[in-house]
């Protein structure tokens, strides 16, 4: 009876491991939980309304770059319409607009800018610090000509 105890026992701590292992995120790899927003503003209809990007938390980004996803579906290795890299040690870093400045955070290419958004196209920003990336596809809007 003893043994059948403790092999019960046994038995329902591995399959508990095996639940939270493979059901839950535990041991999941982390990622940069990243939010956008559009803010309506009147101008031209041909450029898109500006995109500011919110992070949960702050974090000190090594790398910031942004394509077109559907560059990144025909092609392995799209061109960054926007790309920043740290200079040393970045800033933290809770929220940033597209083609903004981000404390300690220089483009990767010297002397480039930010290419300027297509309207409603699909584009996504890929995040990097040391240890975590996070990735988020976001939509492009027209500014209302009013």
């Amino acid at each position: 009876m003893k043994n059948r105890t403790i092999s019960l026992i046994l038995l329902a701590i591995v399959l508990a491991g095996f639940y939270a292992y493979r059901f839950t995120d535990w041991f999941a790899e982390k990622e940069i939980q990243i939010k956008y927003r559009t803010l309506p503003e009147r101008g031209s209809p041909n450029s898109v309304e500006p995109i500011t990007f919110y992070l949960e938390k702050e974090y000190p980004l090594t790398s910031l770059k942004v394509i077109s996803v559907s560059e990144a579906t025909t092609n392995k290795y799209p061109h960054a319409l926007w790309h920043l890299v740290a200079v040393s040690n970045s800033a933290l870093v809770t929220d940033f607009a597209y083609g903004g400045a981000v404390p300690g955070m220089t483009p990767k290419i010297a002397g480039m800018v930010p290419e300027p958004l297509s309207p409603n196209e699909s584009y996504r920003i890929i995040l990097e610090t040391a240890k975590l990336t996070g990735e988020k596809e976001f939509q492009t809007r027209a500014r209302s000509a009013k």
